[in-house]
């Protein structure tokens, strides 16, 4: 694939999170799923989402803690309910 190609998968997944986000309620959250499941990183609908590059997601929340994920480690990117864990 080439880059403009990549980019563009980038943006795409970008914006399917950001969709994402913007659909969450209360009751719900975004969970970026590694292989193992255990952990997860969680992301609510308050948080502030960054992409600097197309291999990374900076989340910034509310109380000022800030955690960085490399998607190369990310299976799945899915809406869970609290008190799911599946």
């Amino acid at each position: 694939m080439s880059d403009s190609g990549n980019t563009k998968g980038m943006r795409n997944m970008e914006n399917a999170i950001l969709e994402m986000q913007r659909n969450l309620d209360e009751e719900h959250f975004i969970a970026f799923v590694s292989a193992d499941e255990n952990p997860y990183c969680v992301v609510m609908k308050s948080d502030e989402l960054n992409f600097p590059d197309n291999k990374t997601v900076v989340i910034h929340r509310n109380g000022g803690m800030t955690t960085i994920i490399n998607l190369n480690f990310i299976i799945e990117v899915c809406i869970r309910r609290f008190g799911q864990y599946a």
